[in-house]
């Protein structure tokens, strides 16, 4: 099969690839990774090879979740909650449930607390699951 008919028929995933590519290199995590890649190989070569299969699995799962967190819903979540807790007073006055009920009724409560009952009942069904 030839380069160009592969490229052809897998334009869209390479697409993707490329993009998650410029994005790693522009947010400077692509020399991160390269680094983090000659580490692994560093400790490979260091030792043995049923030491290294599991480290390799961790660092897999690592991947795999940190994949879940680099998409763009999550990374404005993420995002949002780092703004909100540099922004938050250091030493917040205690709160009673007056204070919630008066609480509940700011606009800005109301989306976050939306936001935390969606992800709690997506958190529930993947814990039945």
């Amino acid at each position: 099969m030839s380069v160009q008919k592969v490229v052809e028929e897998n334009e869209e995933i390479l697409a993707k690839a490329v993009e998650k590519l410029i994005w790693l290199e522009k947010s400077g995590s692509l020399d991160a990774l390269i680094d983090l890649v000659s580490l692994i190989k560093l400790i490979q070569d260091s030792i043995s090879d049923a030491v290294v299969l599991k480290h390799a699995e961790v660092i897999t799962d690592l991947g795999l979740i940190s994949a879940k967190f680099t998409n763009d819903r999550a990374l404005m979540l993420l995002n949002a909650i780092g703004d909100a807790i540099c922004m938050c007073e250091k030493e917040p006055k205690p709160a009673g449930i007056k204070d919630l009920i008066t609480a509940l009724r700011d606009p800005d409560v109301k989306v976050a607390l939306g936001m935390i009952l969606n992800i709690l009942k997506q958190l529930g069904k993947n814990l039945q699951k």
